[in-house]
C-alpha cells in the first residue's frame, strides 16, 4: 500500500469500526460527500467491500497504518479520487498530503497522467486540499448532485495533470 509523507494507506478492516463514528459521523462530511447522515460503519464497510468489486478502492488514512483517521478513495477507470479526514485530525496536512500521496501512486504505479476532483463548490478547505496537491480548477460546467444528506450540492471539476503533459 502507498505510504510516505508521513502517511499510510491501508485496506479498511473490521477493527476498524469503533472508529468511523467520529470520523464521518459529522455534519459537514455528509454535506461534502456522499458518505450518508446519519453513518452506519458496518453498512460503511459492506459498501467498501461492494465498491472494491466496481473498480473504486476506499482506503483508511493513517499514520501508521493503524488508527484510521480519514479516508482516500480511487475511480480507478475513470481515474476520480476523494478524501476526507476526520475533524479531530484536520488543520495538519493531513488531507493535502493523502491527496498527494495517492496522486503520486496513481502516477508513477497506475499511469494516470490526468486525474479528476469533484468538490462541493463552497467547500473552500478542500479547494485548498486540491490546490496544495497540485491540482487546478477547471472550465467544465458545475454539476449538481444529491450529498449524502440527500439534498442538491454543485460540484466544481478540479484536476491534475502530469508535469509535461498536455491538457
Amino acid at each position: 500500500m502507498p505510504q510516505g509523507e508521513g502517511i499510510a494507506l491501508r485496506d479498511w478492516l473490521d477493527a476498524d469500526l469503533p472508529h468511523m463514528p467520529s470520523l464521518f459521523d459529522v455534519p459537514d462530511m455528509a454535506a461534502n460527500t456522499d458518505l450518508p447522515s446519519p453513518f452506519h460503519a458496518d453498512a460503511f464497510l459492506v459498501r467498501i467491500r461492494r465498491r472494491r468489486a466496481q473498480g473504486i478502492v476506499d482506503l483508511a488514512v493513517t499514520r501508521d497504518g493503524r488508527e484510521p483517521l480519514g479516508l482516500v478513495a480511487l475511480h480507478g477507470a475513470i481515474g476520480v479520487p476523494g478524501y476526507a479526514i476526520g475533524p479531530a485530525h484536520r488543520g495538519r496536512g493531513m488531507a493535502s498530503r493523502s491527496l498527494w500521496l495517492l496522486t503520486r501512486f496513481c502516477h508513477e504505479e497506475l499511469g494516470f497522467t490526468r486525474l479528476r476532483l469533484s468538490i462541493v463548490q463552497r467547500n473552500v478547505p478542500s479547494q485548498r486540499v486540491a490546490a496544495s496537491a497540485g491540482y487546478v480548477r477547471s472550465d467544465d460546467d458545475v454539476v449538481e448532485r444529491p450529498d449524502g444528506l440527500g439534498q442538491p450540492k454543485l460540484l466544481e471539476t478540479w484536476q491534475w495533470i502530469a508535469p509535461g503533459t498536455f491538457a
